[in-house]
């Protein structure tokens, strides 16, 4: 992956599906304080996950786990360190939330609107092109490559150049060329 297949997946029709994105994550400013709509993107995204009824389990999962996420905020997918301690956070919040009913990609989901610098979302496709299970241990093992990914990216341009040229963040361009590439529906 390059800057140039960056912009031709971030520029595809394809990506209209993204509206939900569009309308309800980037005009977030605070994800605490506005977690009804980043709940209701995972639920508009996939009708699939039982978000309604499940709706308040979540949550609570989600605030109960926010001094965790907290430690995580002001970290970035280029240069997170992927410390024992860092490592223990994800794979417990990422655990914890997968069992709300959410399973591995809504998780994801979740984990990018509360973090969009940080989670990089995934799919069973992906996750089979990547080689990683769909769990918290194939969670860290795929954002070390995506971090990789990032890291190469911003050897061509400058991180803030190319979140500036294109809107997004690092993390959520990463996930537009892997949904446009890989995603369970295009095989």
């Amino acid at each position: 992956m390059n800057y140039n297949d960056l912009v031709i997946a971030h520029r595809s029709k394809e990506l209209e599906f993204d509206k939900t994105y569009l309308e309800l994550i980037l005009p977030i400013k605070d994800s605490w304080v506005e977690l009804d709509a980043v709940i209701d993107f995972v639920r508009r995204w996939n009708r699939r996950v039982p978000i309604g009824k499940n709706k308040d389990k979540i949550k609570r999962a989600v605030l109960r786990l926010k001094p965790k996420f907290q430690q995580l905020k002001k970290c970035s997918l280029d240069d997170f360190d992927f410390s024992e301690k860092n490592v223990a956070l994800i794979k417990e919040i990422f655990h914890e939330l997968s069992e709300t009913a959410l399973k591995s990609t809504g998780t994801t989901k979740l984990l990018h609107g509360l973090n969009r610098d940080l989670f990089v979302m995934w799919d069973k496709g992906i996750c089979e092109q990547y080689g990683c299970y769909q769990n918290e241990n194939g969670y860290i093992l795929f954002l070390r490559m995506m971090q990789d990914k990032a890291r190469e990216l911003i050897k061509e341009k400058t991180k803030a150049e190319v979140e500036k040229e294109l809107g997004r963040t690092l993390a959520k361009l990463i996930d537009e060329y892997n949904w446009m590439n890989f995603r369970t529906s295009k095989k």
